[in-house]
């Protein structure tokens, strides 16, 4: 199953050139995203800062057996890069004094029996030890099946917390680390109960809208995406796919946001300069755990070291199936690079998605 979390190396994923300003290499990024394409995606848009400026552009196709390039400021389905904006709703709630940190997750949902040892903590930082609804394991098979049908029906995300709450824990709480999209669920409903509000509107009226994020959506159940858009494509063993219309129902809070290169930058930018939580909680979010390999994992937040010489990438990544993206920042906010691509064949451009990352974000 392919929608783990997308980790393609120290990074991942972006159609014709849409707009630039003083960049060092303009025709490089270009090559670059061209790479892409050749070695399997379908198309594949970036957004990379360096101190030199800003360049925007892409490579491939709208939609596989069309020419049509992929427009500016084309929207995607985020996946997991959801969970940063998450996790910033959650801990603005915690800055607000409506939700602790180490409160026990059972006594803010008591109906689910979740153990009462897990705290909004452990939750935020994938330590809780709740099995992976998404994925499964310990035995016990996904509770979301790798079907188109699956990622089409409408769910209930409750049913994806009582599922894990049923389950014996990977680890004790807080001793162990695990990727988990039951965490992120768990956080969105936390949201929904600090705030009285639905999460939706959190979101929109705590990041989207103060950024002026307005390509920004969270679709709940629609199973569109408004606006322009590249197709995704996903094979179930039987070939290609479209699945660009999947129902947002089934990674909810933990991937079901859609956005643009663009406003991810901005997102990412506003929360890693302070603008969206006070320092001490900021200060909480990368307060990295080393997780694997070159990673470590904050609070809804990675940090990836991209080359040998210590240069680092603060953001996350995501996949739902047809789309990957990655959203990055150095810790100094000097250099940035936002990725989206629309999967044709697999992953065999990994290695000319390492090369993009790390030209954008560890020049000299």
């Amino acid at each position: 199953m392919r929608r783990v979390l997308l980790v393609l190396s120290a990074a991942i994923l972006f159609a014709g050139s849409v707009e630039t300003s003083a960049t060092a290499d303009p025709g490089n990024w270009q090559r670059a995203l061209d790479d892409i394409v050749a070695r399997g995606a379908a198309g594949v848009q970036a957004h990379v800062h360096t101190p030199a400026g800003i360049w925007e552009g892409s490579a491939g196709v709208v939609e596989l057996g069309r020419p049509d390039p992929i427009p500016a400021g084309a929207r995607f389905r985020i996946g997991s890069i959801t969970k940063t904006i998450t996790a910033t709703a959650l801990l603005q709630l915690v800055g607000e004094g409506r939700i602790g940190l180490d409160d026990s997750v059972a006594g803010w949902l008591p109906e689910f029996g979740i153990d009462p040892r897990i705290t909004v903590r452990m939750v935020l930082g994938q330590t809780s030890g709740l099995l992976d609804y998404l994925n499964g394991g310990g035995g016990y098979p996904p509770m979301v099946g790798d079907t188109l049908a699956d990622i089409r029906r409408t769910w209930q995300p409750p049913d994806f917390v009582r599922w894990a709450a049923e389950k014996p824990l990977q680890f004790a709480p807080g001793s162990g680390w695990a990727y988990s999209n039951t965490n992120y669920i768990v956080a969105g409903m936390l949201i929904e109960k600090a705030s009285w509000l639905p999460y939706h509107v959190n979101v929109y009226t705590r990041i989207t809208l103060p950024l002026l994020m307005l390509s920004t959506g969270v679709p709940q159940t629609f199973d569109g995406i408004l606006g322009p858009h590249a197709h995704g494509y996903y094979d179930y063993g039987g070939g290609l796919m479209d699945v660009t219309d999947q129902n947002p129902s089934y990674v909810w809070a933990a991937g079901g946001i859609v956005s643009s290169t663009r406003d991810l930058h901005t997102f990412l930018a506003a929360l890693l300069d302070g603008r969206l939580l006070p320092p001490h909680l900021l200060a909480e979010m990368r307060a990295f755990r080393h997780v694997h390999g070159s990673y470590g994992y904050g609070l809804g937040l990675y940090e990836s070291h991209l080359d040998a010489n210590g240069c680092l990438g603060q953001g996350h990544n995501g996949y739902v199936n047809g789309f990957g993206s990655l959203a990055l920042r150095s810790p100094d906010g000097r250099y940035g690079v936002t990725l989206s691509i629309t999967d044709a064949t697999g992953h065999d451009f990994t290695a000319a998605v390492d090369r993009l990352v790390e030209a954008a974000m560890c020049a000299p």
